[in-house]
């Protein structure tokens, strides 16, 4: 009697360890997918960083004709929560212009490219 009741202990036992990695791997990937659904915002606001990045590069390039974009690490005149949004533009002289937005470790590059 003793011996049945030690293996059904045993494998109860055993049975619930793995339910709980089950578990435990499950929440795992739902935590992760909870982050980068958070991120999701920030990865518009550094998108539209960009964008206006490289606006502001075509008009002055457009303006002046200027040969370059010193824009670099500009932060954009906001209010909060929106602290802390730059963009880097980088131009080439001919007719490619590439903005990188940034805003809270999330970034996103737009490359304009147009006829002259």
């Amino acid at each position: 009697m003793f011996q049945q009741g030690a293996i059904s202990i045993f494998l109860s036992v055993l049975l619930l360890s793995v339910i709980l990695l089950i578990a435990l791997g499950v929440s795992s990937l739902m935590i992760a997918q909870l982050k980068m659904s958070g991120q999701v915002g920030y990865s518009v606001v550094a998108f539209y960083a960009a964008e206006a990045g490289a606006e502001r590069c075509l008009y002055e390039v457009r303006k002046s004709g200027a040969g370059s974009c010193p824009f670099t690490d500009v932060q954009l005149d906001t209010v909060s929560p929106f602290d802390n949004v730059f963009y880097t533009v980088t131009y080439n002289g001919s007719d490619t212009i590439k903005s990188i937005g940034q805003y809270l470790g999330t970034s996103r590059k737009v490359e304009l490219t147009w006829t002259p």
